[in-house]
């Protein structure tokens, strides 16, 4: 399976834009999501029981934090997120998006209560989660269809 960074299915989640790439459904063992931070958002603190993650920032300035190191990085970077430990990424920019692509990869295989009814329900429930949280899937002043928080082309790279 190989898809562009623009061919991923686009969706909002905590004031920030996704685009699943390559499902849980379709990878078995693996997921790959495209997240766009708009200036001063950032991911809720979460953390994961069963899988890894690694993140690749391709554009923008990202504060990373993950457990107890915390990192501002410059596109391009990678960071690696154990599991069970805590992490969250702000951009704390004025004017510029952050954009990175996560994967996680679940070594022991995806269990059946984070894979049943495929991926846009896990996400429901994740939305749903983060909201009650305070984290709405949209925020005012998000910029949700601004130009600068759609995802970059990067087929050229």
């Amino acid at each position: 399976m190989i898809r562009t960074l623009a061919e991923g299915e686009p969706f909002r989640c905590a004031g920030n834009l996704f685009q699943m790439l390559l499902p849980r459904d379709e990878g078995e063992c693996c997921e790959v999501v495209l997240e766009t931070l708009g200036p001063g958002h950032s991911t809720p603190p979460n953390q994961h029981a069963t899988f890894v993650q690694i993140y690749f920032i391709l554009r923008g300035e990202a504060k990373v934090t993950i457990g107890g190191e915390t990192r501002t990085v410059r596109a391009p970077a990678v960071a690696f997120i154990p599991k069970d430990t805590n992490h969250f990424v702000s951009n704390e920019s004025s004017g510029d998006a952050v954009e990175y692509v996560y994967i996680s990869i679940w070594p022991e295989g995806i269990p059946a209560r984070e894979k049943d009814g495929g991926w846009r329900e896990v996400y429901a429930r994740m939305i749903q989660e983060y909201s009650d949280r305070g984290y709405p899937a949209e925020r005012d002043g998000d910029g949700g269809g601004r130009e600068d928080l759609r995802p970059q082309d990067h087929s050229r790279r």
